[in-house]
């Protein structure tokens, strides 16, 4: 599918660049047994469409009646039925449909499964799919500015117990929490979290808004699978520090303290050597001697100069980087 999907945005990225055709927005139907992850990860990939469209929302319609019973066949053979689960894994809204056919205790029950598989996902309730189109357009899912924004950032939401699951089902795992991020120490653990394709297959989203030592900017993440879109956006201003990040996909759970161990030995430490301190900085394949310039520098620990004049940068308060004289 993704072969012909490419064809077809680049063929009308063409015809409305050169006047042809005008177009509002694109509505791509899946069937119902559809993997969606192929079709979003087309818009991220290619260059070429990426600069033509976006992501505004990628849409679910549930059926109440039948809502519990497909997830618990989705959880209960994900390798094969995990279809539903990974559309609730990727959507950004699910429309909830059918619910004057069940009781509210139901209706509860479903929303609380569905939130269970993404807890970031807005859940409408609905009757024959009616939905108001101001809910459903515009709504920028995948901007990087709409992580700000989502319901995972309110505290009561973020905090929610999750139930430990001992299956490969679609869940989530949240990890909060104060002091900056190593910006190189912190991209070193995504690309090894998600840079090999047998390794990401199983991230369905990962969602954080974080704290960069050295940066007085929100850092905004979102992946899909290996496809990464990540920058700096607002400024802290007042705002307490505090780092949220989220993790969607199969297995996240038995990967609960992998996750939340390996984000937070991200955090900066205390830097070893201060201004002005001698040091030894690493080259291409020496150390030479120099003096510490500056700290956090562009994101590195250290900026040092040497005593040959040049300037070099130490990424990492490590000794593969930067060591103190014999």
């Amino acid at each position: 599918i993704r072969g012909d999907l490419q064809k077809a945005l680049h063929d009308l990225a063409t015809r409305v660049a050169d006047g042809s055709l005008k177009l509002d927005g694109i509505l791509i139907e899946l069937t119902g047994a559809a993997d969606p992850a192929p079709v979003v990860q087309t818009f991220f990939m290619d260059s070429d469409v990426r600069r033509a469209f976006y992501v505004d929302n990628v849409i679910a319609l549930v059926d109440a009646k039948h809502c519990l019973e497909k997830l618990d066949e989705s959880k209960g053979d994900p390798q094969e039925k995990g279809t539903a689960c990974a559309q609730i894994a990727f959507a950004s809204t699910v429309l909830l449909n059918k619910t004057d056919l069940v009781n509210e205790a139901t209706v509860l029950e479903c929303e609380n499964r569905l939130r269970e598989v993404n807890r970031v996902v807005e859940v409408i309730r609905c009757e024959q799919a009616r939905v108001p189109l101001a809910k459903l357009f515009n709504v920028r899912a995948f901007d990087l500015a709409r992580v700000l924004e989502e319901q995972y950032m309110d505290e009561e939401e973020f905090h929610s117990f999750y139930k430990p699951k001992m299956d490969r089902s679609i869940s989530n795992v949240g990890v909060q929490f104060t002091g900056n991020i190593c910006m190189f120490k912190f991209q070193d653990w995504l690309e090894e979290l998600v840079g090999e394709e047998e390794n990401a297959k199983d991230f369905l989203r990962i969602k954080g808004v974080l704290s960069i030592q050295g940066h007085d900017r929100m850092f905004v993440l979102q992946c899909v699978h290996m496809l990464k879109n990540q920058n700096f956006t607002k400024p802290w201003g007042d705002q307490p520090r505090e780092s949220r990040i989220i993790f969607i996909g199969r297995g996240m759970q038995q990967r609960r303290q992998m996750l939340t161990e390996g984000v937070l030995a991200c955090i900066a430490q205390p830097l070893r050597f201060a201004v002005g301190a001698k040091v030894m900085a690493r080259l291409e394949d020496d150390f030479a001697m120099g003096t510490v310039v500056r700290q956090w520098d562009e994101l590195n620990a250290y900026r040092i100069r040497l005593d040959t004049g040049d300037e070099v940068w130490a990424p990492l308060d490590e000794d593969g980087f930067v060591k103190a004289p014999p």
